[in-house]
């Protein structure tokens, strides 16, 4: 366990990868101090936590569940931090181009939709699932900067109709919980599938166990069947619960408008 616990991987990509992303949020917000960067800091922290630490490795030699969560750190928490981290006033340039990307994703709300429920099912194909770990060791390989970025982006646009930094450009919050109920219910259904399928659906593992001579139960002596099903479970509960959880934000944003709205109509 203890050789686990030492598998921190700070490679030259996921070092550029937060290099670029931090001087890129600072050059944002003009190299001041915002009263948002506590949202950009638990962000990155997340994003080290699922593309760095031991938990990175576990799931990509040993457990298709510690992989699983990792893309739920990605895509449903890092994505929607950095989002709430950009500051509401920018120089006048880049307001303008967050103004114009903020209109886009409100009259197109359907596009940050896909792109967040698209790629999480499109990832768990079987044949892209396996294709795509194969080649994440190949030397001098793009496709694990292509995943982690990917992945955060997706969870951006995903949020950025919700929550993006021009709040004129939010959906309605009813709109906003058919939202993500619809991708509550297709993620469940991505678990359902994954929990239920058979075994050696995922050919990753199997073959990981073969290279490195395993007994196929990985350090904690959790067994593929066993994985493969938490995988499914956590896709499917976990990630419903993040999405219910902005549901219930949502309606307590409509209520409290409405309460407002009601105050003011009264007094006057």
């Amino acid at each position: 366990m203890e050789t686990v616990l030492t598998q921190w991987n700070f490679s030259p990509v996921n070092i550029a990868l937060l290099l670029a992303v931090t001087g890129a949020y600072y050059w944002l917000s003009g190299f001041k101090r915002q009263k948002r960067a506590l949202f950009f800091w638990l962000g990155m922290s997340v994003f080290v936590l699922a593309a760095c630490s031991p938990l990175h490795y576990l799931g990509m030699r040993y457990y298709f569940s510690a992989h699983m969560i990792t893309h739920i750190m990605l895509l449903l928490v890092c994505g929607p931090l950095l989002v709430l981290s950009i500051p509401t006033v920018l120089p006048e340039r880049l307001q303008h181009g967050v103004n114009r990307l903020s209109a886009f994703l409100y009259r197109r709300s359907w596009l940050g939709w896909m792109a967040g429920v698209g790629l999480m099912w499109c990832w768990h194909i079987p044949a892209v699932f396996d294709a795509a770990a194969a080649q994440m060791h190949a030397p001098y390989s793009i496709l694990p900067l292509l995943h982690t970025a990917g992945m955060v982006l997706a969870g951006m646009l995903f949020c950025w109709p919700l929550a993006g930094p021009v709040p004129r450009y939010h959906i309605h919050p009813l709109q906003g919980v058919l939202y993500l109920f619809t991708a509550c219910i297709t993620c469940s259904l991505l678990g359902l599938l994954i929990t239920f399928a058979p075994l050696g659906t995922y050919h990753h593992y199997i073959d990981m166990d073969a290279m490195m001579h395993s007994t196929g139960s990985g350090p904690w002596g959790l067994s593929r069947a066993a994985d493969q099903q938490a995988a499914g479970l956590i896709m499917w509960v976990p990630c419903c619960f993040i999405y219910l959880a902005g549901c219930l934000l949502l309606l307590q944003r409509w209520f409290a408008g409405n309460t407002i709205n009601t105050l003011s109509a009264t007094y006057d």
